[in-house]
């Protein structure tokens, strides 16, 4: 036997509220002035009947797609899927798609964008990445399609949701001279980007606050991946730029890496030398040694990007620009006292 669909109706039949009102409730229309207990009563019937939107039949009636595109460097991030899922869950609730893509499935990076919005109908783009092409559709300028940027900024990126980035690379850095380390490295980014620029910012900031010589030296310019930590770690080291005893990298992936070219000369973390990343997720935990990191409320941060971007789609605000704070240290092996 099918199983009859949960419509609106029988929702209202349920609780005794009229259509209307429970369509707005479970969009999320901030507009309505409604209880909230009766805003509690409607999404338990809601989630008790397994009641899922029939957004096709929407996007018939008002002629919108409901879906939204968001642009990912990669798949395999931990950084980016903690990102995705604070955002999807606020997607799913207010009654929108979430249509992800990232640069693999492109021959050329510059069609991705245009194809997203002309074959699947988009209302709004996210980037979690920066690219030269992007900047064409700032603002909406080439598509008239809301963009938002998140976790970066550039200039003429009028909507952004980022990281409160610069405490946290500073409280990274700190933790490292409570440890009585003096010589400190940093395997950073391509520093005319917004969030290497942040982090840098924030390991200078700790050498100022404690009075210390800022080793110029002893900074590489890395990336965010795996290899790009291993290489820079390589580099620095080759270059005998003079001794240190610890590291703070630019990323999780970043300190991975680094503490992989450490090994392979036989120099131990963190008996020898200790290393903190920057981020946190599973592959911090898991590693050997386990990582210590500062970690963001990165699911925080896209549902507050996805916040934003509806009320960039329904025409509530004309930009929106929030910053997240909230990091915090996590103590793993890689960083001990200096001996």
């Amino acid at each position: 036997m099918t199983k009859k669909r949960v419509t609106l109706k029988l929702l209202a039949e349920e609780t005794g509220f009229d259509i209307s009102t429970i369509s707005r409730v479970l969009r999320g229309d901030a507009s309505l002035s409604i209880r909230p207990e009766n805003v509690s009563i409607i999404k338990r019937a809601a989630r008790e009947l397994n009641y899922i939107p029939d957004t096709a039949a929407r996007s018939l009636r008002s002629a919108r797609s409901y879906s939204i595109g968001a642009i990912l460097p990669s798949l395999q991030n931990q950084i980016h899927a903690q990102i995705v899922e604070g955002a999807s869950r606020v997607f799913r609730d207010r009654g929108y798609s979430l249509i992800i893509a990232h640069s693999a499935g492109w021959a050329d990076e510059r069609e991705m964008v245009p194809d997203l919005i002309a074959r699947n109908r988009v209302e709004g783009l996210m980037s979690l990445t920066f690219r030269e092409d992007l900047r064409r559709f700032a603002n909406g300028q080439a598509s008239n399609v809301p963009f938002m940027a998140v976790n970066w900024s550039m200039p003429g990126f009028d909507s952004a949701v980022m990281l409160d980035e610069r405490p946290g690379a500073r409280l990274a850095t700190e933790h490292l001279i409570d440890l009585g380390h003096r010589r400190i490295a940093h395997l950073s980014g391509d520093l005319r980007r917004f969030n290497a620029a942040e982090r840098f910012a924030g390991y200078q900031d700790a050498h100022e606050k404690r009075n210390l010589a800022f080793p110029r030296e002893l900074t590489q310019t890395a990336g965010y991946g795996y290899e790009d930590g291993a290489r820079a770690m390589d580099e620095l080291l080759d270059r005998k730029s003079g001794d240190f005893t610890a590291v703070f990298a630019l990323s999780m992936l970043t300190a991975a890496g680094a503490i992989a070219a450490l090994g392979r000369r036989g120099i131990r973390v963190p008996e020898d030398i200790s290393v903190i990343g920057f981020n946190d997720g599973m592959l911090a935990e898991v590693m050997t040694p386990s990582l210590s990191t500062v970690a963001y409320p990165l699911a925080d941060l896209g549902s507050a990007a996805a916040e934003g971007m509806i009320s960039l789609v329904e025409k509530t605000v004309p930009t929106f620009r929030q910053v997240i704070g909230g990091a915090q240290l996590i103590q793993r092996e890689s960083t001990r006292s200096v001996r």
